[in-house]
């Protein structure tokens, strides 16, 4: 390995290989062939990825066997009663569910073929693996943090109990997750000058995100608005606007032609009405009659705002027609505005609350005890609805798990002792409310880092790296307690995102000439730089 040093650099790169093989025992037959094609090389980074990541690889391998372990426990998946009974309703029967976004319906369907939710469910823990290798590979390949450290920020999303909780259930969120993930890693791969393609395909990574979740449409418009802070060239800026009204432009019209209007949902009127259920004052709104018959009941205390929209006697029942009718749904959206502007301090004093909530040390149990045990494996046998639910469109619940899956039983078993192991490793593994919020600061702190230097002054350098992904942690935690209600399901989203841009505060400051590279002939450059030197160990 001395001699290669001691070679001409040309020389180098031709015995580089060789020695690539010794050290990584690939045959030299296969290098012979893979040598001429530049796009082979991303075979071999790939190749030498564990050895050269020996801390990375344990976690990633622990992490695997933990959602293994998931999988053997808790068969064939866990359903979260009525919003996995509408996604499977879209899979089945192509028609938009009007209560909510169906992107995540649409990879149901394409999974459908299939026949099995378990493999639907093997695909969302994989999800959560790439999104724990995306952060690895950003911070430590492209930003300069030791393995240890990069590693270090991957370990809530590949080990957090709540995380691998959601990838076994039939819900949008890890896939929405994911879309965000994988939008952040095209934004932020470019130290310096980004290609055009890498912001496009940021913008339409973001833009689908909001198809399988509505609160990713605002986070598409943040995105937009920080391209602009970055001052990208124009035509640039045009081409992500339109790649990202593409999606959703072929959306709406596909809701248009089940529902004979331009929407995505009926429902957007209804959840921000219900977010002014836990301080709107009918006295002093003085609504018109239409809208007073959604006050709301002159109880105390106030139940969680969400709960107006499911509980018995929602105010809901007092207009005629389905809870999510385009009528309903018009009016509940004239009294949420009337709420807000009219008791405008109500309005932040309840998003601010709420907001809080996902800081807290002990996971709260809101909107209720009811809906916070689903997340919990304890309570993984439960039938949170009843198999006989009707369905819109025809039959019910079982009827469309069978249809779906050719299998006459649907419903979670547990799996004794894997279903035990699981239950005490969730109460135990997870990310603290209060560490998630000590994350968020040291982000926040990476921020104020890049003002040194006159960086305040520099608008495409404001901010540093960590803007773009702590402006989105923020916003996956803000946009649902301000458009509805808190959650324990929507805070997960948020931590690896919150992970990245608190380790950016510690990236290196000296920027890279990257502009064009890809992540696979990046790593395998290293991987051919590597075998001139005699370093076996994982780079730190």
């Amino acid at each position: 390995m001395g001699a290669h040093r001691r070679c001409r650099p040309g020389a180098q790169q031709a015995v580089a290989p060789q020695s690539w093989v010794r050290e990584r025992r690939l045959p030299p037959a296969v290098l012979d062939v893979m040598a001429p094609w530049e796009p082979m090389r991303g075979l071999q980074a790939i190749w030498a990825f564990p050895t050269r990541n020996r801390t990375f690889t344990m976690a990633l391998l622990l992490a695997a066997a933990v959602r293994a372990i998931t999988m053997v426990a808790f068969r064939p998946a866990l359903w979260f009663g009525g919003d996995s009974a509408s996604y499977l309703a879209v899979a089945l029967r192509l028609q938009p569910d009007v209560s909510r976004v169906s992107g995540y319906g649409l990879m149901l369907y394409l999974l459908r073929p299939l026949h099995s939710v378990i493999v639907v469910t093997a695909v969302q823990h994989l999800m959560g693996l790439l999104i724990g290798i995306a952060i690895y590979l950003l911070l430590h390949e492209r930003y300069g943090l030791p393995a240890w450290g990069a590693t270090l920020a991957a370990v809530p999303v590949l080990f957090d109990a709540y995380q691998i909780e959601l990838e076994h259930e039939v819900l949008s969120d890890v896939l929405f997750e994911f879309l965000i993930m994988a939008a952040l890693f095209a934004a932020l791969w470019w130290r310096r000058e980004r290609p055009f393609w890498a912001d496009v395909t940021a913008g339409a990574l973001l833009a689908l995100a909001g198809l399988v979740r509505p609160i990713g449409l605002p986070l598409l418009a943040l995105y937009l608005c920080y391209l602009l802070f970055r001052r990208v060239r124009w035509w640039v800026l045009c081409a992500t606007i339109v790649a990202a009204a593409l999606p959703i432009a072929a959306y709406a019209s596909w809701f248009n032609t089940n529902y004979q209007k331009i929407a995505l949902t009926r429902s957007e009127g209804i959840f921000l009405w219900s977010r002014t259920m836990s301080f709107a004052n009918c006295a002093a709104l003085k609504p018109p009659a239409d809208e007073a018959v959604l006050c709301p009941p002159a109880v105390s205390p106030r139940l969680a705002a969400s709960s107006y929209i499911w509980v018995p006697e929602s105010p809901l029942k007092n207009i005629a027609g389905p809870r999510f009718s385009a009528r309903k749904n018009n009016i509940a959206l004239h009294f949420a505005l009337r709420a807000i502007t009219g008791q405008p301090t109500g309005y932040v004093a309840a998003v601010l609350h709420d907001f809080m909530l996902s800081f807290y040390w002990n996971r709260p149990q809101h909107p209720s005890t009811f809906t916070a045990d689903k997340y919990e494996f304890a309570w993984a046998k439960t039938a949170w609805v009843t198999p006989n639910l009707p369905i819109p469109g025809g039959g019910t619940l079982r009827t469309d798990q069978q249809a779906y899956t050719h299998a006459s039983a649907n419903a979670t078993r547990a799996y004794e002792p894997y279903a035990g192991f699981m239950r005490g490793y969730q109460r135990a593994i997870y990310l603290r409310g209060t560490l998630l919020g000590l994350i968020l600061l040291i982000g926040l702190a990476a921020i104020v880092r890049s003002w040194r230097g006159g960086g305040i002054r520099r608008l495409r350098g404001w901010g540093g790296p960590a803007l773009l992904p702590w402006v989105t942690a923020v916003g996956l935690l803000f946009v649902p307690v301000a458009t509805a209600d808190f959650d324990l399901r929507y805070v997960v989203p948020s931590v690896p995102v919150a992970c990245l841009a608190a380790a950016l505060a510690f990236a290196r400051d000296e920027q890279r000439s990257d502009t064009g590279t890809t992540a696979a002939s990046g790593s395998s450059a290293s991987v051919l730089q590597a075998s001139g030197h005699s370093t076996h160990g994982e780079q730190q």
